[in-house]
């Protein structure tokens, strides 16, 4: 709660590729049509410091799996598998590993994705705000 109002989520349309077929566009090798992608409405959830999609999009986008750690989640202390994605809101793009969670669970955009785009929450409208991306 602030000012006696709770405050809402926020969502985000988020664009997740995967991150060979997005490298292939960057070196000209295809289109960016051509690439694996997926588009979802995301919530922005500042407490997460990664991203987490459910595994059904995972393979969707054929993300590589990095292998697995252990890691704090809403469920508790958990190990979880560690994929590697391209995501872009609006017109600012990351690289970032990316939890997987079980299907048919929200998507989220964590603070390491948001920070490297330059995105924060404002707290008052709930809204992201473009600053710098890849603050030193």
């Amino acid at each position: 709660m602030r000012g006696g109002r709770v405050l809402g989520y926020v969502y985000v349309e988020a664009v997740f590729y995967n991150p060979f077929n997005y490298t292939e566009f960057v070196q000209g090798r295809h289109r960016l049509e051509d690439d694996r992608r997926n588009v979802l409405k995301a919530l922005v959830d500042t407490d997460a410091t990664f991203p987490a999609l459910p595994e059904d999009v995972v393979e969707k986008l054929g993300l590589p799996i990095h292998g697995e750690v252990k890691a704090e989640t809403a469920m508790g202390r958990e190990k979880v598998k560690l994929a590697l994605t391209v995501i872009q809101i609006e017109d600012r793009i990351a690289a970032s590993y990316v939890i997987v969670r079980p299907r048919a669970t929200t998507p989220l955009v964590g603070v390491v994705a948001l920070e490297q785009m330059g995105f924060r929450v404002d707290p008052v409208t709930g809204k992201l705000i473009k600053g710098l991306p890849l603050m030193l």
